[in-house]
């Protein structure tokens, strides 16, 4: 894990765009603060590289990336995508994200349960994953 003084930065930083994501309504906000996930995490891999923090710069990005490209497809309408579980499911591993480096916990079976509900989350972005989300194959609730 990266050194105290910049595990603190990113649980300050993270901690601060969770509670905006949990404040904001608007999708295009959320997504905005949630920028500062894969934005932090690079900024920080300049100072010190991690491979840890470098999957979830990459996670993060990916779900961000998946999302807008959802939001602003003309075609949004015909994805079955459940914005507000998607957006709460968004919320919680933010608020996830950040409790883990606010605890300085270096514990890498608790950050892969985190990276796999980002990819589960992220995948639901996509015409095969609202599809088996769709299905009831995909659960954010779990």
């Amino acid at each position: 894990m990266v050194k105290v003084e910049l595990q603190q930065r990113l649980a300050e930083e993270y901690r601060y765009a969770a509670n905006k994501i949990s404040e904001s309504k608007d999708p295009n906000r959320i997504l905005y603060y949630f920028s500062i996930f894969y934005g932090e995490a690079q900024r920080i891999l300049n100072f010190q590289w991690d491979a840890d923090l470098a999957l979830i710069h990459m996670a993060t990005h990916y779900i961000y990336n998946n999302a807008r490209a959802l939001i602003q497809s003309p075609n949004a309408s015909i994805i079955p995508f459940n914005a507000k579980v998607f957006f709460d499911g968004l919320a919680q591993i933010a608020s996830d994200i950040a409790e883990y480096f606010e605890t300085g916990k270096d514990n890498i079976n608790e950050l892969h349960d985190i990276l796999g509900r980002i990819a589960k989350i992220g995948y639901t972005t996509t015409g095969n994953g609202a599809y088996l989300f769709e299905r009831g194959i995909i659960n954010l609730d779990e």
